[in-house]
């Protein structure tokens, strides 16, 4: 019976993960591209806003603008912003009520916004020279509401841990899957729209007070009858997600985790649990093993660690090592998970750059 839970599980990762394509600039130079207002929402966001809006300022078009928020910083994001000839809207104290901080900062910079379609971006995120270009076109294809999950870049041996969320979020999104559903969310750090659909539907503001403001908003245009789309950011778009240590990648993924799986569809929860119950029971054979059951037990853990470096080497810089000793990341998912729940579900509050957020 193990042994069919194991192989089940693998079978699952085939569902889950198997139209995963990073995303790929356009063959050829594109005119005419609509105006976007690119909208970044930043608190404390000093040491990484650099990388973005120096890549950044170079590749928008005449009638593109670049609006960042600077959402109560306490730290010289906006004089890193000034530096590049831009003025944030600066934003004091904590938001109104019945707001989230990142969908208030959004709204702020909606708000000022004066081009065709908005660019919500992360201010962490990291962008090839030529994609602002490649996610305009690659929304003109797709309309309706888009996302990109940007390429998770690793400099250091902790962020490594961070594998099976990254697999899982991609997973549970719905637009990877083997057979083609609707998306059931929206990746946070890139987001593309029109501004008049934006308007049609209400924005961050009908949104406002949700921690998962991607996915709510995603449903939101779903609702209203707008198709959406996500793809994987490849080389066009990346990011380094908690370069400030272990601590912010525990905060990081458990500030929302739990959250997102009571958000998540009931059919790719179960493949995802699924899945992972088989990675576990995978290496949690190896001591029950001897004589031959040695050998096929092997068989299935390597089958399971092909798999993970697989769909891993297209979601951020994990690597085969990563891959092959995943049983640590896993046991680090477990953990984090449980802080999560705690946290949601008992204190129904989470930490995240000095703020406590009611959940």
């Amino acid at each position: 019976m193990n042994l069919i839970l194991t192989v089940l599980g693998w079978l699952a990762g085939i569902v889950l993960f198997w139209r995963a394509k990073p995303l790929k600039p356009p063959n050829n130079d594109l005119t005419d591209l609509p105006s976007a207002s690119i909208i970044i929402p930043a608190r404390n966001e000093e040491k990484n806003i650099d990388k973005l809006l120096s890549t950044l300022k170079d590749q928008c078009g005449a009638s593109d603008e670049i609006i960042v928020v600077d959402d109560d910083s306490s730290d010289g994001t906006s004089a890193v912003v000034f530096s590049y000839g831009l003025e944030p809207i600066k934003l004091s104290g904590a938001p109104p009520e019945g707001w989230m901080g990142k969908s208030w900062a959004c709204w702020n910079g909606y708000s000022r916004s004066t081009g065709d379609i908005l660019i919500f971006l992360d201010a962490d995120v990291e962008l090839s020279p030529c994609a602002i270009e490649t996610v305009k076109h690659k929304f003109l294809e797709c309309g309706g509401f888009f996302s990109v999950q940007p390429y998770h870049r690793m400099e250091r041996i902790y962020e490594k841990l961070s594998l099976f969320f990254n697999m899982i979020v991609v997973g549970s999104i719905g637009s990877f899957s083997l057979w083609k559903t609707k998306a059931m969310g929206a990746f946070g750090p890139c987001m593309i729209c029109k501004k008049s659909d934006y308007e049609a539907v209400g924005g961050h503001k009908t949104v406002g007070d949700h921690v998962l403001d991607d996915i709510e908003l995603a449903r939101l245009f779903m609702r209203k009858g707008f198709s959406v789309q996500n793809a994987l950011g490849g080389s066009v778009l990346k990011f380094r997600m908690y370069p400030g240590g272990l601590r912010d990648v525990i905060l990081g993924w458990g500030k929302n985790f739990v959250a997102g799986a009571r958000k998540t569809n009931i059919h790719y929860l179960i493949l995802n649990v699924l899945w992972i119950g088989g990675a576990f029971s995978a290496f949690m054979r190896f001591p029950l093993s001897s004589g031959p059951s040695v050998l096929h037990n092997s068989f299935i853990y390597i089958a399971y660690v092909f798999q993970i470096w697989f769909v891993s080497r297209k979601l951020g810089s994990f690597g085969i090592l990563t891959a092959l000793l995943y049983p640590v990341s896993l046991c680090f998912f477990f953990i984090v998970f449980a802080y999560s729940m705690v946290r949601t579900l008992l204190y129904k509050s989470v930490i995240w750059k000095g703020r406590k957020i009611s959940v």
